[in-house]
């Protein structure tokens, strides 16, 4: 059945000027001019073929036929009101669906999940992993933690997580070895690259070396295995600092120099622009943004130019 009311914009002008019995606070209240106000009652009242304000020089009053329409409005609005709280209510619980890359799943998601948890206790999170974008359209996904901060209209895309890059390995594979005095003595070792984002060439240029052919060693599709073989003692790895705190914490990994790569935007959550606002997804996104804020100290400029300690060196002599 075809319903004949009447636009919700004049809706609520009426009833906002009517509460507060001004065209003034109702725009304040609802953060438009007050012309704006006056038209949408004038074409409410057109609508309905009724009068509903009595217009004063400084004041404005109820008709009858006011009155009792806010009284019935009024209602209304109330159950509308309901309604809807009771809708965002059910969708800041239940299932979320969030796509990452296995490293950032595996590295820095999982082990902070727990805060989450507590956080925002009625939210279930189903993680998964891939290194292609998302298609919102086709895979059951809510949001996608992407490498890098590509834009695109259709999605709001909100950069959350920097950080350096340097060189790391196994403190095994130094093992009998002469210690590294300078970056040039990498030419000596095997240096491990990912498919995606192989940066050896310009870390060598930051360090100051110049005729050093990067290319010869293994490749990997993402960093994680890149970072797993250097674990491995298979050979030195680029990696992302807020990616390894915790095998550099442990020992699995040391940090071959001092000299960083300057601090870059390495992940962005993403969400169709569409349903980015709603409340899980909002809930999510607030959470991460501020996890990122707490967890990460990057390095900064200044300090990711000093030279270049060779940091093995120092600890093959302890």
């Amino acid at each position: 059945m075809r319903r004949d009311l009447p636009p919700f914009p004049s809706i609520r002008s009426f009833e906002a000027a009517a509460r507060h019995l001004s065209f003034r606070r109702a725009a304040d209240e609802l953060n438009v001019t007050q012309s704006a106000i006056s038209h949408q009652v004038k074409s409410l009242e057109e609508f309905l073929g009724v009068r509903l304000f009595l217009r004063g020089t400084r004041k404005i009053a109820l008709t009858n036929e006011g009155t009792d329409y806010l009284a019935k409005l009024s209602g209304v609005l109330d159950q509308l009101a309901a309604a809807t709280d009771r809708v965002r209510d059910r969708d800041a619980s239940g299932p979320l669906f969030v796509r990452s890359t296995p490293a950032f799943a595996a590295r820095w998601l999982v082990p902070r999940l727990t805060a989450f948890h507590e956080a925002h206790p009625r939210i279930e999170l189903h993680i998964s992993t891939s290194l292609e974008p998302a298609d919102f359209a086709g895979d059951q996904v809510d949001v996608d933690i992407r490498f890098g901060q590509d834009r695109s209209p259709e999605l709001r895309v909100d950069p959350f997580l920097s950080s350096t890059r340097f060189p790391v390995a196994s403190p095994s594979l130094f093992n009998g070895r002469p210690p590294l005095r300078s970056p040039d003595d990498l030419r000596g070792y095997t240096l491990l690259h990912d498919e995606v984002g192989d940066v050896w060439r310009q870390w060598l240029e930051h360090a100051g070396i110049t005729g050093f052919d990067s290319s010869p060693g293994p490749r990997f599709e993402h960093c994680n295995l890149t970072l797993c073989a250097a674990a491995e003692a298979q050979g030195i790895a680029l990696a992302y600092g807020v990616l390894v705190e915790a095998d550099l914490a442990a020992g699995l990994l040391v940090r071959v120099f001092d000299v960083s790569l300057p601090p870059a935007v390495i992940y962005s959550v993403v969400a169709p622009r569409a349903w980015s606002n709603r409340p899980k997804i909002a809930a999510f996104r607030g959470w991460l943004l501020g996890a990122a804020r707490m967890n990460v100290s990057p390095v900064t400029l200044s300090e990711s130019r000093r030279l270049r300690r060779p940091v093995v060196a120092r600890l093959a002599h302890h």
